[in-house]
């Protein structure tokens, strides 16, 4: 069976964030990407436009289909495939993430109601009660998920949602390193009694010591792209060898 214009696109939006074609290049023919994919022209033409829409190239008619500069500020910076193409470190990640979540907390304080706090309590009891390293990421992306809706206002929502896979990556970097985790998990309980005695104060200051220990423990992984820091210490982690697979499969197609 051949491949569909999905997995077509796939398959080229993989080549593209790796770099096998440069930005500004002008990409192979519809023609010769026929006989490359086995395909007929309108799968590639549905491909094209698909990658087209991700902001990942340019269709100039009669011209052919280039290459664009993937920039954060633009159509298509989306921030999973900035991680994707390695351009996320996490002191990045951890910049942007004080500035929002930390006053996500204070936000949170302020609007949060009792089920609010129901759900960030079975959020954190059951964290606390995981054993697999997969469901223990979701369980604490859960939680500062919760933080951003008991916020109340539904752009940090949506912001906070737009960098969630890399959170999510982070967060695995995290778990996985016994000096983070047994200082920033006890973390989680403080801004959760802050939120509940509705102290913003309190709550933006446990947020912020929260997120910025990565820059006390992290070292020389700071500065390096998020998912060469992952793939790494997979090598190390057996149980994050296990999820990074799945994880990096799931990178391009979280914005989706």
């Amino acid at each position: 069976m051949p491949p569909s214009s999905a997995d077509v696109a796939a398959a080229m939006e993989t080549r593209l964030l790796a770099g096998e074609w440069a930005v500004g290049t002008r990409l192979p023919s519809e023609r010769l990407l026929t006989l490359e994919y086995g395909v007929s022209r309108p799968v590639i033409r549905e491909a094209l436009r698909a990658i087209q829409e991700r902001g990942l190239i340019t269709i100039a008619p009669g011209r052919g289909s280039f290459v664009r500069d993937l920039r954060p500020s633009s159509h298509g910076g989306d921030a999973t495939l900035l991680a994707r193409r390695g351009e996320v470190t996490a002191r990045e990640l951890v910049v942007a993430r004080v500035m929002l979540e930390s006053q996500t907390a204070a936000l949170a304080a302020q609007n949060r109601t009792e089920d609010d706090l129901t759900n960030m309590r079975r959020i954190l009891a059951a964290f606390d009660q995981e054993k697999s390293l997969a469901a223990t990421a979701d369980l604490d992306v859960a939680f500062h998920e919760s933080i951003a809706v008991a916020s109340r206002n539904p752009v940090i929502q949506l912001m906070f949602g737009s960098i969630r896979p890399l959170t999510h990556g982070v967060v695995l970097r995290s778990l996985t390193d016994r000096a983070v985790r047994g200082v920033a998990v006890p973390l989680h309980d403080v801004i959760l009694t802050a939120i509940a005695d509705q102290d913003p104060d309190a709550a933006r200051a446990a947020m912020t010591e929260h997120i910025e220990l990565a820059q006390h423990f992290y070292g020389p992984d700071l500065d390096v792209a998020l998912t060469d820091v992952l793939t790494r210490r997979a090598t190390s982690t057996p149980d994050l060898a296990e999820v990074l697979n799945v994880y990096l499969e799931k990178l391009p197609d979280q914005s989706d």
